[in-house]
């Protein structure tokens, strides 16, 4: 938008007595700014200048307002996962994909489930309870792992669900090892 068109605006928005002239003004600079040629369509040679005489009867996608509030809500990380399947998100170490060793996975939080996803396939969901304030899972519950054409083609050898629990990360205090003396017989060989 051009100066004059913003001092235009500006003018008018300051005399706006109700938000119903607000909302009548804003259709009509809208209207005007889709109808009035562009600076940035003058070279055309085609004689479409207008934002409406480009774009032509085409339409964008309509999106739902649970779509909108789950793209822009969501919380997203990128992690790799380790030659078994598993990544770490925070202190919990969790089963995502036995068929995608040392691969990058995107894990999105949205509205109570912890979702692990591969080139936009969903992979495996857990139910979570969230610490907003750390940023990471105080409780999952059980996965439910979901068809995507990365999964393993050999049958599961060990339930993940044994190692998901949180991984101490604390000081490791190692102990005293004792070797025991042996006893070296002697040997006599004469005078």
């Amino acid at each position: 938008m051009g100066r004059i068109q913003a001092r235009v605006g500006e003018y008018y928005w300051e005399r706006c007595g109700s938000i119903a002239e607000a909302v009548e003004f804003h259709r009509q600079l809208i209207r005007d700014h889709n109808r009035l040629p562009h600076f940035a369509h003058r070279k055309r040679t085609d004689r479409h200048q207008t934002p409406l005489g480009v774009l032509g009867q085409r339409r964008g996608k309509e999106v739902s307002s649970a779509e909108l509030n789950q793209a822009f809500s969501q919380k997203f990380w990128r992690r790799k996962t380790d030659e078994n399947g598993f990544v770490r998100v925070g202190r919990w170490k969790i089963y995502v994909e036995e068929g995608l060793p040392r691969s990058d996975v995107q894990l999105s939080y949205w509205d109570g489930t912890l979702r692990a996803e591969r080139d936009g396939y969903p992979l495996v969901e857990y139910p979570a309870k969230w610490d907003r304030n750390a940023e990471r899972p105080v409780k999952l519950g059980a996965p439910l792992p979901l068809v995507s054409p990365f999964n393993s083609k050999q049958m599961t050898l060990f339930d993940p669900e044994w190692i998901r629990l949180p991984v101490d990360l604390g000081p490791v205090e190692m102990k005293k090892r004792t070797i025991p003396k042996i006893h070296q017989p002697k040997f006599n060989f004469g005078t």
